[in-house]
């Protein structure tokens, strides 16, 4: 039995209504029953393939109650740069209902335009909203976790809608995705996942395979090994969007990939061959990183650039993306009691030096944190064995924790959501009772102030994205 919604997410006021006269109008004494329509919302949306209801609408005549004739259609959005247009509908239009209340299953994904017409042989009037058909996937926080034998579970709660909000509904978390969208299908080794458009891209170890979704419905498309073509890859962590489709990835082999995720194919170009990298961060383009050697690379068109020597007089204990810049934290190797701090860009020039001082107490940050920076708040979070730390950019690092971690729980995921004001932190609890023992808190990113929480939704986190509507 299909489930129906009713469904209004309230957002502009759109467009003013033409009321058109028929061709007895002409007797300039005669007054017409004139028609209003009048609705809750302007912007309407519809889950794919659902029926979706439209009844809460009003229509009201000014003089004698006439016979009404009611025509619902869609069409594709009509807007400009500054937005909508006076006529929110081009091409041609989609006739779907002539009751007065709408019933329709959209089977088209997107925003468009939808028309109501309303004649009563004297007056014509319209009325217009804005519909989003969207699926009950397309924008939220998604979690990528695994079990003890690297199995891959995706955990998603979907952001609701400002109605469904201010009728009091509660989001919560559904935990069975892969068995839900993808039946039989096991997603082995998982290490990181990413958003590229409407893609959402999966990772393993040592299968060397990538999973390839439709970001708006977890479909899984593609789910590749490329072990055959290159053996020694196990990948570790996508590591930033370059051109033509392309990101790139860290291999256990310690070289970067590149995968075409609109063609599914993997290469290693010639400059990344006789690269030897640990980590990488994803700013404008990727930036990978050696830590023996305290070197930094970064493709360009054609080859590869590189910091050369410029950090080679200190030891690299991390690294984060804040906007455009890449965050630099290290210990001078003459005297590792001193903290140089600095940002560079992913062209590698001369990095700026914020801070280098002696600090008073050893640096919490190791090789092993996770970070997580935002540009919006000009800061960035990393974790230590005690808890997350909080640094503002403009300032030297933090010596005490701003979060601590919950008793018998260790943080195993860091990330922010896309505009840098929440922060989530990916928990796993070894010891707990439950099946699923991964936990997700998060927090303000300017106070640092606990905001939601949420229990056992995962198995041992391993990235968590929000996914943004596509």
């Amino acid at each position: 039995m299909k489930t129906k919604y009713v469904i209004g997410v309230l957002c502009f006021t759109l467009f003013g209504v033409v009321a058109c006269l028929d061709d007895q109008s002409s007797l300039g004494d005669r007054v017409l029953s004139e028609i209003t329509i009048s609705a809750p919302y302007d912007t309407l949306t519809a889950y794919f393939g659902e029926e979706f209801v439209v009844s809460h609408l009003s229509v009201e005549q000014s003089g004698k109650e006439l016979p009404l004739v009611y025509e619902w259609s869609y069409g594709t959005l009509n807007m400009d740069e500054d937005g909508m247009v006076a006529y929110p509908i081009k091409d041609s239009l989609h006739v779907v209902s002539h009751d007065p209340e709408l019933k329709y299953a959209f089977r088209e994904l997107g925003t468009f335009g939808l028309r109501l017409r309303v004649d009563n042989g004297e007056t014509i009037r319209y009325k217009y909203f804005v519909l989003q058909v969207d699926t009950e996937f397309s924008e939220g926080i998604t979690i990528l976790s695994r079990d003890g034998d690297g199995k891959g579970r995706i955990s998603f709660m979907r952001t609701l809608t400002r109605e469904e909000i201010n009728t009091g509904k509660v989001p919560v978390f559904r935990t069975d995705i892969m068995e839900l969208i993808n039946p039989g299908t096991e997603m082995a080794d998982v290490t990181d996942m990413v958003q590229v458009n409407n893609r959402l891209l999966v990772c393993s170890g040592e299968t060397g395979r990538i999973y390839n979704m439709d970001s708006r419905t977890f479909d899984i498309e593609g789910m590749t090994s490329f072990k055959e073509l290159y053996p020694r890859c196990a990948f570790v962590k996508f590591a930033g969007v370059s051109a033509n489709n392309n990101i790139y990835l860290v291999s256990r082999d310690r070289r970067g990939y590149v995968y075409d995720y609109v063609l599914d194919e993997l290469m290693l170009t010639e400059y990344f061959k006789d690269l030897d990298v640990d980590a990488a961060v994803s700013v404008d383009r990727p930036v990978f990183v050696n830590y023996e050697t305290s070197m930094f690379y970064s493709p360009s068109l054609g080859g590869v650039n590189s910091s050369l020597n410029r950090y080679v007089d200190f030891n690299i204990e991390g690294i984060c993306s804040v906007g455009s810049n890449v965050y630099v934290i290290a210990t001078y190797k003459a005297m590792p009691s001193y903290i140089y701090l600095s940002q560079t860009t992913f062209s590698l020039g001369n990095p700026t030096v914020l801070q280098f001082y002696d600090s008073p107490v050893s640096l919490k940050v190791n090789r092993n944190s996770l970070f997580a920076g935002s540009k919006s708040c000009s800061c960035l979070y990393y974790t230590c064995e005690d808890g997350v730390y909080y640094w503002d950019l403009k300032k030297q690092l933090s010596t005490t924790p701003v979060i601590s971690i919950p008793v018998g729980m260790e943080i195993t995921s860091l990330s922010m959501n896309s505009d840098g004001t929440s922060l989530y932190v990916g928990l796993y609890e070894k010891e707990g009772t439950e099946t699923l023992k991964g936990h997700l808190y998060v927090y303000d990113v300017k106070t640092s102030t606990l905001i939601g929480q949420y229990h056992n939704i995962a198995g041992r986190p391993v990235a968590i994205i929000y996914k943004k509507r596509v």
